[in-house]
C-alpha cells in the first residue's frame, strides 16, 4: 500500500493525513527513527520534570516510550482527527496522564509560556515543502506559535541552534540522517527548547529559512518599537546571522563545568598571560572552543570535528570563525588523536576536551562513544596531554555497570580522576589527570577557581555574572 502523497505540497494537507492514518491504521509509523534511536539525544536535552508539546504528534511511539521511562507531563497535538482518536483509544487506560488534542499547531489554544520543550519529530519538513511566500507565511504562523506557548522566546536573530547527526536508518520517505536543533532563547537565564528531528538533506534550506524568518519577526518587532519610540530615536542595526550571538555565555551546563576544570591547571592568575594549547573533540555550534579563545588571549585550539557540515552551520549561524589561534580540523577524532600520538614530535596540549554523541545510544551510553573511552586509546590521549595537563571528559551514561567500567578505566590511565555530576541531568563531567601527587583538597580547588574567574571578570572581558566558577566545582568528588 502506497502512503507517499503524489506531490510534496500534500504535505500539508489535512485530507492527506487523515486518509493516510485511516490506511495505516494502527500500526507506529516513524518518521525518522524510532525511540531507541533517538533517545540518547532526547534525554539529554529534555529533563523529565519538564512539561513537553509534541507537534504533529501522529501515531508514533515516541511520546508514548518517554512517558514510560517517566516523562509523563507530554502533550500531544495533530491536525488529524482520526488520528488523535486511535491515540486516545491507545492510551487511556495504560498513560491516563499523557493527553492528546486535535489541535492547529498554527493556531494553537494553549495559554502563552505553557511548556518548557516543543518535539517536532518531521512536522516541519511536512510543512516547508518549498519556498513559496504562501508556505514562508505558514512557517511563520508556526514558529510563531511555537515561540508564544513556550517559557521564553526561542527564535530570534542571534539563537544559538545546536546540530547533532544521528545514526541513519532507512525508515522513512523521506531518507537522510537526522539532525537536532536546539534552539535557545534570547533570555540567559534560561535554557528553553525546540528540538527538530529532521531530515538532514534539507536542514541547510530549513536553517536559512528559520533564520528569513527571525529576520522578517525582527522587522516587525522593530516596526512596531518604532511607532512608539520618538521620531528621532534611531533604529537598531539589523544583525547578520551569527552576527549578535553572546560569546561571553555558555548556555549548556555541562560546558559550563567543562570550563571551570581548568582551574586545575594551577596558577590561574598567569592563564591569560601563557600559552594554552587546547584540543576539543566535537565542535557543536562551536561555543566551547569559541568560549576559550576568546576569554584567553594566548590560547590555541584545534577542534575536530568528523561532519563538515557541522562547521558550516557553526560558521554561518552561531558567529564561530576560525583564526590563527584556532583551526578545525575536519577528521574522526580517533584518528585525529592517533595519527598525533604517533608523530616522533608529536605536539602537548595543555587541555584536552571530549564532547562527543555516540551514535548507538542503546549501548546505554550516548556519550562519548566506547572507542573514546578504550584503554589504548586513552593511552593516546595520554601520550599528547601534558603532565601538568587536564582531560576533560562529558560522560552521558544511563547503565550503572557500564559507568563503573568507564571509571575503572579511565583511572588505570589517569590516576587523578575528578567528577562533577551535573544536577538534573545525566550528564558528569570527568576531569583526568596523569599525576596522582597534584590532587587538589576541595578549599584549595575553589580557591583555584575563585582565583580564575577574577582574572577572567577582568573589564572588557564580558564575563557572564551568573557563571561563578567556583559553584561549578563544589560538588566535584575525586574517585
Amino acid at each position: 500500500m502506497n502512503l507517499l502523497p503524489k506531490s510534496p505540497k500534500e504535505f500539508g494537507s489535512i485530507d492527506y493525513w487523515e486518509k493516510f492514518f485511516q490506511q495505516r491504521g494502527k500500526k507506529a509509523f516513524e518518521w525518522y527513527g524510532t525511540y531507541l534511536e533517538l533517545c540518547g539525544l532526547l534525554h539529554k536535552y529534555i529533563k523529565p520534570r519538564e512539561k513537553v508539546l509534541v507537534i504533529g504528534c501522529g501515531n508514533s511511539e515516541l511520546s508514548e516510550q518517554l512517558y514510560d521511562v517517566g516523562y509523563q507531563d507530554i502533550v500531544n497535538i495533530d491536525i488529524s482527527e482520526v488520528v488523535i482518536k486511535q491515540m486516545k483509544e491507545r492510551n487511556a487506560s495504560r498513560r491516563p496522564q499523557m493527553s492528546f488534542l486535535k489541535m492547529d499547531m498554527t493556531q494553537m489554544e494553549f495559554p502563552d509560556a505553557s511548556f518548557q520543550v516543543v518535539l517536532d519529530k518531521g512536522t516541519l519538513d511536512a510543512v516547508l515543502t518549498d519556498e513559496e511566500e504562501k508556505t514562508l507565511q505558514q512557517v511563520d504562523r508556526m514558529l510563531a506559535e511555537v515561540g508564544r506557548v513556550l517559557q521564553v522566546p526561542f527564535l530570534s536573530v542571534g539563537g544559538d541552534i545546536g546540530v547533532r547527526t544521528v545514526q541513519h536508518q532507512d525508515c522513512s520517505p523521506l531518507s537522510g540522517d537526522y539532525v537536532v536543533e536546539d534552539v535557545q532563547g534570547d533570555d540567559k537565564r534560561y535554557f528553553r527548547r525546540l528540538i527538530f528531528l529532521s531530515n538532514r538533506n534539507v536542514v541547510q534550506s530549513e536553517a536559512r529559512l528559520l533564520q528569513d524568518v527571525s529576520h522578517r519577526a525582527q522587522k516587525k518587532r522593530k516596526k512596531d518599537r518604532k511607532k512608539q519610540r520618538p521620531a528621532d530615536t534611531p533604529e537598531d542595526l539589523p544583525a547578520a546571522p551569527g552576527q549578535s550571538i553572546d560569546k561571553s555565555y555558555l548556555c549548556c551546563e555541562h560546558h559550563k563545568a567543562m570550563i571551570a576544570g581548568l582551574a586545575l591547571l594551577r596558577n590561574p592568575e598567569l592563564l591569560l598571560e601563557t600559552p594554552l594549547g587546547l584540543l576539543v573533540v566535537g565542535l557543536g555550534g562551536g561555543s566551547l572552543p569559541l568560549f576559550v579563545h576568546d576569554h584567553f588571549p594566548k590560547s590555541c585550539i584545534d577542534a575536530v570535528e568528523i561532519d563538515p557540515s557541522m562547521l558550516q552551520v557553526a560558521t554561518q549561524w552561531f558567529g564561530f570563525s576560525q583564526s590563527d589561534r584556532m583551526k578545525v580540523h575536519i577528521a574522526d577524532g580517533l584518528d585525529y588523536i592517533t595519527s598525533l600520538a604517533e608523530e616522533e614530535a608529536r605536539p602537548h596540549y595543555d587541555v584536552i576536551m571530549f564532547d562527543v554523541d555516540s551514535k548507538d545510544p542503546t549501548l546505554g551510553m550516548s556519550c562519548p562513544p566506547p572507542a573514546f573511552v578504550a584503554q589504548p586509546f586513552l593511552q593516546k590521549v595520554k601520550s599528547i596531554l601534558t603532565p601538568e595537563g587536564v582531560f576533560v571528559l562529558n560522560l552521558v551514561c544511563r547503565d550503572p555497570g557500564l559507568k563503573d567500567s568507564v571509571l575503572a578505566g579511565l583511572k588505570a590511565v589517569f590516576p587523578l580522576l575528578y567528577v562533577r555530576r551535573i544536577e538534573g541531568e545525566v550528564n558528569e563531567i570527568l576531569f583526568c589527570q596523569p599525576h596522582p601527587e597534584r590532587k587538589l583538597a576541595m578549599p584549595e580547588l575553589l580557591e583555584m577557581a575563585q582565583a580564575l574567574e577574577q582574572t577572567l571578570r577582568k573589564p572588557g572581558k564580558g564575563w557572564d555574572d551568573t557563571y561563578v566558577l567556583s559553584d561549578m566545582l563544589k560538588t566535584v568528588k575525586i574517585v
